[in-house]
């Protein structure tokens, strides 16, 4: 009935797009004026922390497009890494509702239309990858 497959490859392309979309992010959140007022450590945390996350977010893309058929397979690997990925994504949707403050980021129609979108993905996300886990436990 439902194409697991697709799914997974679907949400692997989302997550590239979200890649290359994240270069709009420090204009959005008006990185320029706030980030020269961090200590130099700070601010190299922040770039490595953002490095590691787009890492992840480019990995997890190209193996849910490329290697669909591998992270449905039920296998040892397969489980360990669906599990992962929906941890991941299930942790970044509870940052989302229950940690953020963004009341600092500029109401324009652009950021809210971005946020929503944003939202829907990480809940795309989460739901796609904890069914590929189930499904590999099973």
């Amino acid at each position: 009935m439902f194409d697991l497959k697709l799914f997974v490859q679907l949400a692997g392309a989302a997550q590239l797009v979200l890649v290359a979309g994240s270069v709009f992010i420090p204009r959005c959140l008006n990185w320029k004026a706030d980030m020269p007022q961090s200590n130099t450590l700070l601010k190299q945390l922040f770039w490595t922390y953002a490095v590691y996350i787009l890492g992840c977010h480019f990995f997890f893309g190209l193996v849910s497009v490329i290697a669909a058929d591998a992270l449905i397979d039920g296998g040892q690997l397969a489980s360990l890494l669906s599990g992962l990925m929906w941890c991941w994504w299930l942790g970044r949707l509870c940052l989302q509702f229950f940690c953020f403050d963004r009341s600092c980021i500029p109401k324009t129609r652009f950021n809210g239309v971005a946020e929503a979108l944003l939202v829907m993905l990480f809940i795309y996300l989460t739901v796609v990858y904890g069914w590929v886990f189930w499904r590999n436990l099973l």
